[in-house]
């Protein structure tokens, strides 16, 4: 592993099956860890897939960034404005192949995806972390993310976690 390249870019349009196949391996990898799960996301219509990488892939309000080693895509992370106009979005979709946590790899794509969210106006990012994956609330608090103290920001699903941006 030490001669592969890892890049970060964002889902481009016409790449549905790309998105496809890495949101389904994570939901398989790593269940708890999203709202979704494996069973609903394989009866999803391939124009369901077109029309959210579409979305992803251009505009100010999401963006899914996806990381590689080589040509291989081994990451994926998003983030969602809450709604036209709001300076906040929250980070959805955040997974990191077994093979490579630990190396860098969500850094990488959580320091281009909040350097997105500057340059597309956002002022805050919002992550929810189930109560059970302490490694990812480690993870979050380590760059910058801390505890939500407003009830705006509550969640039955996990723990709120937020980063203010800078300008």
């Amino acid at each position: 592993m030490p001669d592969t390249r890892i890049t970060v870019r964002r889902l481009r349009s016409g790449e549905a099956e790309l998105y496809r196949r890495i949101r389904l391996e994570s939901l398989r990898d790593s269940p708890s860890a999203f709202g979704s799960t494996y069973e609903s996301a394989l009866q999803r219509s391939p124009a369901s897939w077109r029309e959210q990488t579409q979305r992803s892939a251009q505009g100010p309000d999401r963006s899914t960034l996806i990381a590689f080693a080589d040509e291989l895509p081994i990451g994926i992370s998003a983030l969602y404005r809450d709604g036209v106009g709001s300076e906040s979005g929250e980070l959805l979709q955040v997974w990191v192949d077994p093979a490579y946590r630990g190396k860098g790899v969500a850094g990488k794509i959580l320091d281009l995806l909040l350097l997105w969210a500057q340059e597309n106006d956002f002022r805050r990012v919002v992550a929810v972390v189930t109560f059970e994956n302490a490694r990812a609330q480690s993870f979050y608090r380590k760059v910058g993310f801390v505890p939500a103290h407003s009830p705006a920001h509550e969640s039955a699903d996990g723990i709120v976690l937020v980063h203010e941006l800078t300008s």
